[in-house]
């Protein structure tokens, strides 16, 4: 029984990639290690937070961010992600490239990963900081979050001013970055970042298509 569940699941993940393959997506992770990625704003001698086993991308709770070593501009990014309870991270968009301590969310953007219903964060939440939201700025416009444990998923959608997000299935956020003053300064082209905000976070099936410039 336990082999065959076994080679069900690997038939499903399977099934999976060829989908997102034959709708132009590809992998910016590989399910084995860390290429094409690299830790960022972590102290000297601070860094390996990061590991993979089984397919999942896995932080340990500490500081910085794991960035691509290639920038984006126009793309639609899916990424799945699971945390514990408490939990709080986020993916980073169009991170420009130059040396700061300030957070990504302050430079690019940041979609924000966080268990709403945490005891740590119940009713303390501004809007913005709920899950799905674009961080500061617009809120994620229903709850979406499957809980603690739980797998969720992302489609983001950066196409020049525009930028949105799928989450578990529904459209939370539709921005226009060229109506917020604020957002206005930021890069149309930067990294993709996944952040490591102190506690354990898991990420799996993060696959991008590029769109046209």
């Amino acid at each position: 029984m336990r082999w065959s569940f076994g080679i069900l699941f690997l038939a499903c993940v399977a099934m999976v990639r060829a989908d997102d393959k034959a709708d132009g997506f590809v992998p910016l992770f590989n399910g084995k290690d860390l290429e094409g990625w690299k830790e960022r704003q972590v102290k000297p001698g601070k860094d390996g937070f990061w590991s993979v086993k089984d397919g999942i991308l896995t932080a340990k709770a500490g500081t910085g961010w794991l960035g691509t070593e290639k920038m984006y501009g126009n793309y639609i990014l899916r990424v799945e992600w699971k945390i514990v309870e408490n939990g709080n991270s986020g993916v980073f968009l169009r991170v420009p490239d130059k040396e700061t301590n300030e957070s990504p969310s302050s430079t690019g953007f940041e979609i924000q990963i966080l268990d709403d219903n945490g005891s740590q964060y119940k009713g303390k939440l501004q809007p913005y900081q709920y899950s799905g939201s674009l961080y500061y700025y617009v809120p994620a416009s229903k709850p979406m979050f499957k809980g603690v444990g739980e797998w969720n998923s992302y489609e983001i959608t950066c196409k020049g001013d525009q930028i949105s997000v799928v989450y578990n299935g529904e459209k939370v956020v539709e921005a226009d970055i060229s109506k917020e003053p604020k957002m206005q300064t930021r890069p149309k082209k930067g990294f993709i970042g996944l952040q490591n905000h102190g506690s354990i976070v898991e990420f799996r099936k993060v696959t991008i298509k590029v769109l046209d410039e």
